[in-house]
């Protein structure tokens, strides 16, 4: 295997500052070229140094035996491979001081000492250098390298194996750019290609896909995930009719787990991408998206496959699952959808997410500075939810999870009156005419004792609603009746009321609010 070299800028390698096997990143333009690999050495497969003047990569050993660095030698001693990161645990001394260079080449991994190294200390990155599947950013984070990489510009297949069909790896000429590629060229059912790690469990896997013949319904090309054997595990399929597929395989029965309309072009280059974290898929085709939850599979290699189909593959990659921090999108203002006494439906447009939503949030209040969680549902599909008897009104809002739990801010709010307590019947439009506002006229054991003027109206009136503020912004309907009187309990403090009439259609008009007092004392007899 060859050694990938990586370039500083300012610093080209050359002569016998570069090791026995090392070689420069080839293929097409724009493409990054990878070999397919397993999960990395147990040693460093190379380790560069760029001093002022030099750069020099180190054969792949535990020990680096003469490295050229500005004003003297330099040792480096006993790098290793720690949880996939190379570290050099003694210091790199260059002319008695601990400075190592700029940049740091590991194979598949990298070290870069910004002048940081030190006598048994591990090497810090800095400086930012990107290497052999993977990347050392500004900050010193090593970024995770690709499990799996072939773009099989080396002309060979080494590491697939095949299932039915006609594979082979030859080149590629589309609009004037000639590639090498790995060919499919019978129209068979089911040929499949499979590489990688049985271990392998959260990543996702791309390549580029060429139809050059899909002409049925029935036909697909596409790619295999967390395979387990050529008849059972998950498959992103473009299929003849028009359709970017999600689905499984399990024992040779097909199941088709999500779908989406796309463009099946036949002739030019497309890329599919699976992303696979715990239970979640999701599918990408351009701006085409599928996602599903299934945990039939936990673990598996990855494949690719044609059935009744022909076509061409490249620049195949398996990359590591990211931590998903990315929030879901605010959904969107929820929307009545009917009220019937006691209760109402709602849903609300959907939230979008890079991974994919798992749960809605589901708030209710019936006072504007509180809310609660009411309900947690998978999806905006219509729910109904109860309205407490007293709530004057009744508020909704939304906020969207991702199997993450990243969560998303509150959407708007939707309010809900309180209906009458009985069905709504009749198409009339005519509101009734206001009611007289409420006089209290007595005190009774249970509070004060409010009467009106009856309102009127072309059908009749059913129900009354009284409303009772209090406490400045605390508001209930304290009554539902059929008759022109209620009995309201003051709370103390300055207290209003009004009445709302209603009639068989819930058209509803409204009393003038008064102030709630005790009703005027009699004068003393005499």
């Amino acid at each position: 295997m060859s050694i990938p070299v990586s370039t500083v800028a300012g610093h080209e390698p050359a002569g016998d500052q570069v090791a026995r096997g090392a070689a420069p990143v080839t293929g097409r333009p724009g493409r990054r070229r990878h070999r397919p690999y397993a999960p990395l050495a147990p040693i460093a497969a190379g380790l560069a140094l760029v001093t002022t003047a030099s750069l020099a990569v180190v054969l792949p050993s535990t020990v680096a035996s003469a490295v050229h660095g500005a004003g003297g030698a330099a040792l480096v001693r006993e790098a290793r491979v720690v949880s996939d990161l190379a570290v050099v645990s003694d210091a790199a001394v260059v002319s008695d001081a601990a400075v190592v260079g700029e940049a740091a080449v590991v194979g598949e991994a990298a070290v870069v000492s910004d002048g940081k190294g030190g006598a048994g200390g591990e090497g810090v990155a800095g400086g930012g250098v990107v290497v052999d599947g993977g990347a050392v950013t500004d900050a010193g984070v090593v970024a995770a390298a690709p499990l799996f990489g072939d773009d099989f510009e080396d002309g060979d297949a080494v590491g697939w194996s095949t299932v039915g069909g006609q594979w082979s790896v030859g080149g590629d000429t589309v609009g004037g750019d000639t590639t090498q590629a790995y060919r499919q060229r019978s129209g068979s059912a089911l040929a499949s290609a499979r590489s990688g790690d049985p271990n392998w469990t959260d990543y996702t896997v791309s390549t580029e896909v060429r139809p050059t013949a899909l002409g049925s319904s029935r036909s697909s090309i596409g790619l295999l995930a967390r395979v387990q054997s050529t008849t059972s595990h998950y498959y992103l399929n473009l299929r003849g009719n028009s359709q970017l597929e999600l689905g499984k395989l399990v024992s040779g029965r097909a199941t088709v787990l999500a779908s989406a309309p796309v463009t099946a072009a036949i002739g030019g280059w497309q890329t599919l991408r699976l992303a696979l974290r715990g239970d979640r898929l999701v599918g990408h085709l351009g701006s085409a998206t599928v996602t599903a939850t299934d945990g039939q599979f936990g673990q598996g290699r990855i494949g690719l496959s044609t059935s009744y189909a022909t076509g061409w593959f490249d620049n195949v990659l398996v990359e590591p699952s990211a931590p998903d921090i990315q929030p879901p999108t605010v959904p969107g203002r929820p929307q009545v959808l009917s009220v019937v006494p006691g209760a109402v439906t709602i849903t609300w447009p959907a939230s979008t997410d890079d991974v994919g939503v798992t749960q809605y949030y589901v708030y209710q209040g019936d006072q504007f500075y509180s809310q609660y969680l009411a309900r947690v549902v998978p999806d905006n599909a219509p729910l109904t939810l109860q309205l407490a008897p007293t709530a004057a009104q009744t508020h909704f809002s939304i906020t969207a999870r991702d199997a993450a739990g990243n969560t998303s801010g509150f959407s708007a709010r939707t309010s809900v009156r309180q209906p009458p307590s009985f069905p709504r019947s009749g198409d009339n439009t005519v509101a009734p005419s206001p009611p007289g506002a409420p006089v209290v006229t007595a005190v009774t054991p249970n509070g004060y004792l409010v009467a009106w003027e009856p309102a009127t109206d072309d059908i009749g009136v059913v129900e009354y609603h009284v409303y009772h503020v209090f406490a400045v912004d605390e508001i209930r309907v304290e009554a539902k009746v059929s008759t022109n009187t209620a009995v309201i309990a003051p709370r103390g403090g300055y207290e209003t009321i009004y009445v709302v009439a209603y009639d068989a259609s819930w058209n509803a008009s409204s009393s003038p609010t008064v102030q709630l007092l005790p009703p005027p004392t009699p004068p003393a007899a005499r």
